[in-house]
Parts: C-alpha cells; sequence; structure tokens
C-alpha cells in the first residue's frame, strides 16, 4: 500500500489539499468503541456498533480505491505518526492512530479476500 494513502493529524494541523478529511469525533460511537480494552476494540468483527463498523470499512474501500485520507483526532494537537509505524500502534492512546491502525487492518483484510476469490479460494495468503 502507498504510505501517504493515509494520514493521522492532530487539531492544531490542517489537513492535506487532495485528501479527504474525516474527523473522529464526528463519528458517534467511534470514541466509546476504542476506548474500550485492545483485546476489544482490535477485534472489528466483534464490535456491536454497525455504524462504526461501516465508517471503518468505508475509509477502507477509500484507501483501496487509491484516495488519500486524513484522520483528524481530537485528543493531541499534532500527530506525525507515519502509517509506516500503524503495526506497532495498537497499543497508543490516540483515537486518530487508533482509527487509522483498524482502517488499514481492514483494508488489508479486503486485500486478502480479492486474492482468494481471484484464486477461487485456492490459495490461501
Amino acid at each position: 500500500m502507498n504510505p501517504d494513502l493515509i494520514n493521522t493529524i492532530g487539531i492544531k494541523q490542517s489537513a492535506r489539499e487532495e485528501a479527504l478529511l474525516y474527523e473522529v469525533r464526528d463519528v458517534e460511537g467511534l470514541i466509546d468503541t476504542l476506548d474500550k480494552d485492545i483485546s476489544e476494540w482490535s477485534d472489528f468483527d466483534s464490535w456491536k456498533n454497525i455504524r462504526v463498523q461501516q465508517w471503518i470499512f468505508e475509509r477502507s474501500m477509500d484507501i483501496y480505491k487509491h484516495k488519500k485520507i486524513d484522520i483528524k483526532c481530537n485528543c493531541c494537537e499534532y500527530n506525525y505518526f507515519s502509517q509506516r509505524d500503524l503495526e506497532n500502534s495498537s497499543n497508543k492512546k490516540c483515537y486518530g492512530i487508533k482509527s487509522a491502525y483498524m482502517i488499514e487492518k481492514v483494508f488489508h483484510e479486503i486485500l486478502l479476500a480479492e486474492a482468494r476469490r481471484e484464486s477461487d479460494g485456492t490459495y490461501s495468503a
């Protein structure tokens, strides 16, 4: 995946001109979902809030379609977190980072499903 497709920014940062901007606070229930223990929020399939699940999936599809997105948290003034660091971010407290982590995780599941579909399900990645 292109490392510039998803970016997390803080309250005092501006979104990139070419990126779609999404604010964590605008997604009803997202903070509540991400405020739980990591064992709960990192298991996307167990989320009870379907609306929040759909929002994460839609952002994953944005990335799948090569759209750039900026996730603005409301908990950090500045956020210089690289997408390359997302794999190690699941324990961070920032809601923007947690959101980006889940978006990338679902994006990888989309790619895996696509690979399986293209190979008639005979190849498992």
